[in-house]
């Protein structure tokens, strides 16, 4: 497997490249650090992006002997299936040493993707302070607050003081670079949430005064069961950057803010297109191993060629009135690509609505309802122009094909929106992924319709 390599930022760049391949031979992790150090910090994605596979495990392995903290930050170059092909290679000891100074969420990416035996190592590496957090965050699902939130909060017990505050913060055991610095929060000795205020207000009380006599009666919660619309409502409606999650026990796991959302919100959108596109499995990149790749892509094309196959056996049952009428060969297509149009906006307004909680998998009457005056009208002023330009265009050799492909394709297209409004919300009942499914569903379903449409209507008026 090979790496492709990108054109280096500038002359620095190439010589940072240089001086780092150069501390191989001899293993000289003490230098290699003083390079990264020193390296202005634009350069730094272009060289390591030019690392081949075998440099890039060479390089987080020297580094994380001297600085695991700036190997672990140099992390954030590389797209979430680079790490994970890293972490799969590195030595275990050193995957270990590198996972403590790990974000949370990527900490949380890794022992979901990664397989059984390392998880259980990278498990037990988990740092003390947020053990149980992030412990308590992998029972929720990736595109929920507890499965986006932050771990790195810092809590203090319900007797502490601003003093108490002052001497934590003096530590490095909380690994300041990480911590959610804006906010501290308050526990009673069983670990139930109390409440929270802002670090800032806290530096302004006088010395010795408990915290909890100052709680932001402000500051709301969330669940951590809450989606990702939700969440957004609730920081759109709040005065505070960040939500504290808590759980149905009271336990505080993170907090949620809208740099995690967005984050979480981008790459389900991301996902989303790739799956539109056929492309399942989660990012796709043309330096993973190709079976791979083969497979993720496999999953959408073997049920699209049995749902395709489907399609055309229509075409075989009717293939005497093709003979008879070769036209019908060109106009089959016309109507089945223009049904499918009609019949993917109505997909997307779906997708759309139940994304954002508008409308839910119960309300198949309410979208029927508001598609088929849409569809049934588009369909016919549509059909009319396919009718005037068949009969501009082929003559009079049949006079009633315009008349047909007009009937047909408003037939046609108004199933085709009603189905296209419909299948999300069904899809969505049976717990698929309406994106991922819905397209290919849909376009075997309107080209079943538009070629039987147009080929029993031909062979009922035009035989």
């Amino acid at each position: 497997m090979t790496l492709i390599t990108l054109a280096f930022s500038s002359e620095g760049a190439e010589n940072l490249y240089l001086e780092i391949i150069g501390c191989f031979i001899p293993k000289n992790g003490k230098r290699l650090n003083k390079a990264i150090l020193g390296a202005e910090p634009s350069d730094l994605p272009s060289v390591l992006r030019n690392l081949s596979y075998p440099q890039r495990i060479a390089t987080w392995t020297l580094l994380s002997e001297v600085n695991p903290n700036l190997a672990a930050n140099l992390l954030d170059h590389l797209s979430d299936p680079e790490l994970l092909w890293l972490f799969s290679q590195l030595p275990e000891t050193t995957s270990i040493v590198l996972f403590e100074f790990l974000h949370s969420a990527d900490r949380r990416l890794l022992l979901n993707e990664l397989p059984s035996e390392l998880t259980k190592q990278l498990k037990l590496a988990l740092p003390s302070v947020w053990e149980d957090e992030e412990r308590a965050a992998l029972r929720y699902p990736q595109n929920s607050a507890g499965g986006i939130c932050k771990s790195e909060v810092l809590k203090l017990p319900a007797e502490a003081t601003a003093d108490s505050l002052s001497a934590i913060l003096g530590t490095e055991e909380h690994g300041l670079d990480r911590l959610e610095w804006r906010y501290v929060y308050l526990h009673d000795s069983e670990g139930n949430y109390l409440g929270g205020l802002k670090i800032r207000d806290v530096l302004l009380l006088p010395r010795g005064v408990l915290l909890k006599e100052y709680i932001d009666a402000t500051l709301p919660t969330i669940s951590p069961h809450t989606d990702l619309n939700t969440i957004k409502s609730s920081l759109d409606t709040t005065l505070h950057p960040v939500i504290p999650v808590v759980d149905d026990q009271g336990f505080q796991i993170g907090i949620v803010g809208f740099k995690h959302l967005n984050e979480a919100l981008y790459q389900r959108s991301k996902q989303q297109m790739l799956e539109q596109s056929g492309v399942f499995g989660g990012d796709e990149s043309r330096t993973m191993p190709v079976l791979k790749r083969n497979l993720r892509r496999l999953t959408f094309l073997m049920p699209s060629v049995a749902l395709s196959y489907i399609a055309i056996s229509i075409i075989a049952v009717y293939e005497p009135i093709i003979e008879q009428i070769a036209v019908l060969a060109a106009v089959l297509p016309l109507v089945a690509n223009l049904s499918g149009a009609a019949g993917n906006q109505s997909v997307a307004v779906s997708i759309r609505e139940l994304s954002l909680g508008q409308i839910s998998a119960k309300d198949l009457l309410y979208v029927v309802a508001k598609e088929l005056p849409i569809g049934a009208l588009n369909g016919m002023l549509i059909g009319g122009v396919l009718a005037l330009l068949s009969f501009l265009t082929l003559g009079g050799e049949h006079a009633g094909l315009p008349v047909v492909i007009a009937i047909a394709y408003t037939l046609s297209s108004t199933l085709a929106v009603m189905i296209g409004g419909t299948l999300p919300l069904l899809l969505k009942r049976l717990n698929f992924d309406p994106a991922m499914l819905s397209s290919p569903v849909l376009t075997t379903l309107t080209d079943a319709i538009s070629f039987f449409s147009v080929l029993y209507l031909a062979h009922v008026f035009l035989l």
